[in-house]
């Protein structure tokens, strides 16, 4: 009996003949395109994929279409220099009025060529007296030190030193937890000259955990308490 003949397919991948398998069915060697399982993955992959150009360097490399951009790059590298080249616009510090590159998504109502030209408009407009939020002098710079990110990092490490427990009542429920400073935040802002947010993160002792202490919320009001009556 002579073996059935079966018209020679190529393999969409590599171009070589596909083999009948012994143990395949006709139908299924009749929809089967590939002459191997690594074939048809190399092929699916290179079908999910484009070569285009990078848009900072002009070197050809590949990308999945999913992630083609309006803009593409073939390395951070790249992607940095041309948000560099793109990005940056020359403005006017807002206090000494020299004139700086910035980048454009970075531009604000008030801009700064230095932290110390943002210090010194921050106490004449922010915190000093002739500032529209002042009361004293003090209030409005307390708030902005406890609000800042290394006051919430402050916090944190009192808390884990103190194990995340209330160290008066032992209370361990989250969200009921406060850092307190045995020594008053004004108290240290006034004892140190603070004028500034930038004087403040310069402060050693303000952000000393040993004058930090763990409480709920009910031992924090109880501690506030004693230390008004002093």
């Amino acid at each position: 009996m002579k073996k059935k003949k079966y018209k020679v397919k190529k393999c969409l991948n590599c171009g070589e003949n596909i083999k009948k398998k012994k143990t395949e069915s006709i139908p299924f060697y009749k929809k089967r395109k590939f002459c191997s399982t690594e074939c048809q993955h190399k092929y699916i992959t290179k079908e999910r994929r484009l070569i285009i150009k990078c848009d900072n360097c002009g070197k050809k490399f590949n990308i999945k279409k999913s992630r083609r951009n309006k803009h593409n790059f073939c390395s951070l590298k790249c992607f940095g220099e041309y948000r560099h080249k793109k990005g940056i616009i020359k403005v006017e510090c807002s206090w000494c009025g020299k004139e700086f590159n910035k980048a454009n998504t970075q531009i604000g109502k008030h801009n700064f060529c230095s932290r110390e030209c943002f210090g010194n408009w921050q106490s004449k407009f922010l915190i000093g007296e002739n500032g529209y939020n002042w009361q004293g002098g003090i209030s409005t710079l307390n708030d902005t030190i406890r609000s800042s990110k290394k006051m919430i990092e402050w916090r944190i490490a009192v808390f884990k030193r103190d194990n995340f427990a209330c160290q008066h009542c032992g209370d361990r429920v989250g969200g009921n937890l406060e850092a307190h400073h045995k020594k008053q935040l004004s108290t240290i802002i006034k004892d140190n000259n603070i004028k500034t947010i930038y004087d403040a993160i310069k402060c050693k002792e303000l952000w000393n955990i040993d004058n930090g202490i763990t409480l709920c919320k009910k031992c924090h009001m109880i501690e506030h308490f004693k230390n008004n009556k002093k």
